[in-house]
């Protein structure tokens, strides 16, 4: 059984937030791409770190990491439901994921609704082109129909890929991004595979990149938080699941 209502809530920490992320996070879905290096941890780690400023009610993750490297540091916090780095996990976290989806689409057909009135959902996969490689057939439907449809639901997709190859971006996986971060690309057609136009590959290597969204594209510089602030916020919401 889904809890989809989850009364507890906490008073957050405070402290001073990066709009720029604010705004990814409010995007239907979410694309982030660039070459090895370009500042891509620096952007979901950002999201992320905005995200968990508010309670588990209001944002929870689940995090398919296959690297085991980048989001295992979220794992131990309430807002995260799921956390997902081996295959037959990866897929079950898509699953899990789907499941709320209809859950919350039965609850909205109930109330009348054609938005869901409750918290977000936030499907974080770290390493698109793993999933690609390894398990597209399973997991190419599941991220379709999640983009598809968790929009009215409160479930968003943020997919992250170091290698922007249009055998690991396809256009059945990027019609439904319709809000994307470019970052410095080895060359112009790996900028054209995500963005639909060259540039990323004149992007210096760390500091800045393109934001496209329905209204056209920025370039931002993108900003970076700190260790010390990771670790006052994490080992915050680590004593509460702790004691919850």
């Amino acid at each position: 059984m889904i809890n989809l209502f989850r009364p507890k809530r906490y008073r957050t920490p405070a402290g001073q937030l990066y709009t720029l992320f604010d705004d990814m996070a409010k995007q239907p879905h979410l694309l982030i791409a660039g070459a090895t290096g370009s500042g891509k941890s620096v952007v979901v780690n950002g999201i992320i770190f905005n995200l968990i400023h508010e309670g588990p009610a209001e944002n929870e993750l689940i995090l398919i990491d296959p690297k085991r490297v980048e989001l295992n540091r979220y794992k131990n916090i309430p807002h995260c439901i799921r956390y997902a780095s081996e295959p037959a996990e990866r897929v079950e976290a898509l699953n899990y994921a789907m499941n709320i989806v209809e859950a919350r689409y039965k609850a909205m057909q109930r109330q009348g609704v054609q938005k869901y009135q409750g918290g977000h959902v936030y499907v974080i996969i770290d390493e698109l082109a793993d999933l690609m490689t390894t398990q597209k057939k399973a997991v190419l439907p599941l991220i379709q129909r999640l983009c598809q449809i968790g929009r009215a639901a409160n479930v968003h997709v943020i997919a992250c890929t170091q290698c922007p190859l249009a055998k690991i971006l396809p256009t059945e996986i990027k019609v439904n991004f319709d809000a994307r971060v470019g970052l410095r690309t080895a060359c112009a057609q790996d900028s054209r595979n995500i963005l639909r136009v060259t540039g990323c590959e004149r992007l210096p290597r760390y500091g800045k990149g393109y934001y496209l969204k329905p209204e056209g594209i920025s370039l931002y510089n993108i900003p970076m938080y700190t260790a010390e602030q990771y670790e006052t916020v994490l080992n915050w919401w680590t004593s509460k699941k702790c004691v919850a």
